[in-house]
């Protein structure tokens, strides 16, 4: 489907706006959009387009989380930023200085309503259409998706917000004006949607338009949901539904290379259940300059996105087991062999090779911008003894933003697996099903089965950690820390980093402390919602706290 990012007209964000009583010759009006189901097709390509990555941070760049210079792993102890000055992450997650006035994400109310609005123009005007129904039943469905989608991103930050299911104008006088669902609603308004969509979408697409909404897509954005919401019987219902029906290789499967899944030239392969679409020059992505290594054989970056210790600590060893666990695989003089082949498909440390060069993170070698931050010093560097290699292309031979037109993957089989595994195993314990969806993930790692004879609490722990690392860096983290209720708990320990340092030829390893988080479990659960929204809607009320 990468014919919609060229696709970005002028007059489909003036429709979606006010209707047009003039035609202009260099675009089109709203009433010859909607004469005809190809143009109309146009304005839902328009909505694609606006989807996004992860929430919209408030400094530096406009751009979706996952996308930009702060992702969303760096507001947990996965990954932290690099000295690069205007992160959120660093202004104000740490301290916990956030508020209504001062938000972490301040352009994602005003960006997912904008989007939302489009949606229900898009909705209102195709009902009452004269396409063909079989036209109109698919285009209605992709955007109740996308509604959906929007909404979705809504209600992981804030909790419970306005639904708004039809066009407002600025004449509508205080129609305009909603006030906040509960987030109980909101979720079941997601659910409805989500069931109508896929009731009536392709379980694929085919030559252009591969990348739109399919009925997987929208399953399982209704199963992530109820996971979420802690429906535990309706979460694995959904999930289950989607490995019965579409998985192990009906449509769905594992793909056999975990690194190469993050590839562009292996893009929709048969994991990939929903992706954004990028292209380079295009619709390019900037994460392989903003996270990528300071100093490389073509080229560096900027070293924003730099994984934790406490992230590499959670990865196991081949025997199954961590070093907090004992493993005996565990060799403090070699510290990253024997791991878990998804630490070596996401994780670029002291010694390892990328883009031809062998990475030194160590202290003490002249002229190496590689070099692990403990100074202070400014510049594009790396705080600890890490940086990212998962989601950065290594086959992309130029170092530039613009370069990159890698898909960014949404929802996956694998997460589906997890999904289901956890919703049934807080239903009713971990049955076999249970151990089979963990371990088929956990096969394509190289890792062993999990141990029999697990309790409840001993597979909700498993699950968890391997939802971690199988999803790093792909924004989900954060909302498990946030849904889980164990942020607190992550952060009441300090984030670290390693430092390796030389003498005679050998090498020592020490764990330093990076850097500490604030959080407020009475507050910073939910984020607040910025304070123009409050402005503008006497109806709208604050989250607890702020």
């Amino acid at each position: 489907m990468k014919h919609i990012l060229i696709i970005f007209i002028a007059a489909l964000t003036l429709a979606a706006c006010e209707d047009l009583e003039i035609t202009p010759s260099d675009r089109l009006s709203d009433a010859s959009i909607w004469n005809d189901s190809r143009t109309a097709d146009l304005f839902l390509n328009d909505i694609y387009y606006n989807l996004n990555a992860g929430p919209y941070p408030t400094v530096w760049t406009n751009l979706p989380s996952e996308i930009s210079n702060d992702p969303l792993d760096n507001f947990t102890d996965n990954t932290t930023y690099g000295p690069d000055a205007g992160p959120a992450s660093a202004l104000l997650f740490n301290s916990g200085s956030y508020n209504p006035s001062n938000t972490l994400f301040n352009n994602q109310w005003k960006n997912m309503y904008a989007s939302i609005r489009k949606c229900n123009l898009f909705i209102e005007r195709v009902e009452s259409s004269h396409y063909a129904k079989s036209t109109k039943t698919s285009m209605l469905a992709q955007a109740r998706f996308l509604r959906a989608y929007f909404y979705k991103q809504l209600i992981d930050l804030y909790g419970g917000v306005p639904v708004v299911t039809k066009v407002l104008r600025n004449d509508n006088g205080e129609e305009i004006f909603y006030p906040r669902s509960t987030y109980q609603e909101c979720v079941d308004f997601i659910r409805a949607e989500t069931q109508l969509a896929a009731d009536s979408l392709p379980t694929k697409w085919t030559g252009k338009d591969v990348g739109r909404v399919t009925r997987g897509a929208a399953l399982t954005m209704k199963g992530a949901t109820e996971l979420y919401a802690g429906m535990w019987s309706e979460a694995a219902a959904t999930n289950q539904k989607i490995i019965d029906e579409l998985g192990k290789g009906v449509v769905y499967d594992l793909f056999s290379n975990y690194t190469g899944l993050f590839y562009q030239n292996n893009e929709n392969n048969k994991e990939v259940i929903f992706d954004i679409q990028y292209a380079p020059e295009l619709r390019y992505k900037a994460i392989i300059q903003y996270w990528g290594v300071p100093m490389v054989a073509k080229g560096g970056g900027w070293g924003t996105c730099d994984p934790t210790q406490n992230l590499v600590d959670s990865y196991e060893f081949t025997d199954g087991k961590t070093e907090a666990e004992g493993s005996a695989m565990f060799n403090a003089a070699r510290p990253y062999a024997n791991r878990d082949k998804r630490f070596y498909a996401s994780i670029i440390y002291d010694g390892s090779m990328w883009r031809g060069t062998r990475i030194y993170t160590r202290l003490g070698m002249a002229n190496n911008a590689n070099e692990i931050n403990i100074t202070g010093k400014t510049g594009n560097c790396g705080r600890t003894g890490y940086f990212t290699k998962k989601q950065l292309d290594s086959t992309i031979t130029v170092v530039s933003s613009r370069a990159d037109g890698l898909n960014y993957i949404v929802y996956r089989y694998a997460e589906v697996l997890l999904n289901y595994a956890e919703a049934k195993n807080e239903l009713s314990g971990p049955d076999a099903t249970v151990y089979d969806a963990v371990n088929k993930v956990r096969q394509r790692a190289g890792q062993p089965a999990l141990p029999a004879g697990l309790d409840q609490a001993g597979m909700r722990q498993r699950i968890r950690r391997e939802r971690r690392i199988e999803l790093a860096f792909e924004g989900k983290y954060f909302y498990d820390i946030m849904r889980w209720k164990t942020a607190e708990q992550v952060f009441s320990q300090p984030i670290k980093g390693m430092k390796v340092t030389s003498s005679g030829g050998v090498l020592t390893y020490s764990k330093i402390n990076v850097r500490a988080v604030t959080f407020n479990p009475s507050k910073n659960y939910l984020q607040p919602i910025p304070q123009y929204a409050l402005d503008q809607n006497p109806k709208l009320t604050q989250n607890p706290g702020y």
